[in-house]
């Protein structure tokens, strides 16, 4: 299996193409983005089977958190919030980091942006 492949996207957003849930996972393939937090920092990985995220920040209850987020190419995002960072997790391939977050996720589970949960 060829490694994937480090580009640029139309919105300056460094990305990896020929990602799949085989690709081996480890905290290399994330980049810190330009905008961060004013008390934490934020890491990202996007790819054509979607992005993970980590966020190390305060919360606005008074706490430091880290939380981890994938959103999946439909949009669907789960968020593991509760000091969950899966850069930090063991997980040998992209696929398994993504199932990571999917089991951890305790406050979005798989929502759609705008979606309206009853």
């Amino acid at each position: 299996m060829s490694a994937p492949e480090k580009y640029v996207n139309q919105y300056g957003k460094e990305c990896y193409r020929g990602v799949t849930e085989d690709t081996q996972f480890n905290g290399e393939l994330f980049h810190k983005p330009e905008w961060q937090e004013d008390d934490g920092e934020n890491f990202a990985f996007h790819s054509e089977i979607g992005s993970l995220t980590v966020v190390d920040r305060m919360t606005g209850f008074g706490w430091r958190d880290i939380e981890t987020g994938y959103r999946d190419p439909e949009g669907r995002f789960w968020l593991a919030s509760g000091n969950y960072d899966v850069r930090e997790s063991g997980c040998e391939t992209v696929g398994e980091a993504i199932d990571w977050v999917k089991v951890r996720a305790n406050n979005c589970v798989g929502y759609l942006a705008g979606e309206v949960v009853a």
